[in-house]
């Protein structure tokens, strides 16, 4: 895991350290399970990202928390994969407070 302290980072993990590669792993970007190559890794206002050079050869940047080299989701490591709703369970809720507003305005 590797945290973003000092303003500019240009080492991964230990776990990635001996070939400075990282994997995307947001369940929804577009590259996610790609593995490239670390450029260098940069505190931004509000965020750390990790800066590498993609398929086209262009420099790009994810947040770190979208990769195998930042830190764990806090919500994802507690709730470990667990949810205290079904989601059939919510869209019936979201239809009851639908009709409780619909009756309400009569």
């Amino acid at each position: 895991m590797l945290t973003c302290r000092q303003p500019s980072v240009s080492t991964a993990s230990q776990k990635n350290l001996s070939n400075r590669t990282f994997r995307i792993t947001h369940p929804f970007h577009p590259l996610k399970n790609r593995a490239f190559e670390i450029d260098t890794v940069r505190r931004l206002p509000g965020e750390c990202r990790v800066f590498f050079f993609n398929q086209k050869g262009r420099r790009s940047s994810v947040p770190l928390e979208w990769t195998d080299i930042g830190a764990d989701d806090p919500f994802v490591v507690i709730s470990g994969g667990r949810a205290l709703f079904r989601v059939e369970d919510l869209l019936g809720l979201a239809r009851l407070v639908a009709e409780l507003k619909a009756g309400k305005g009569r």
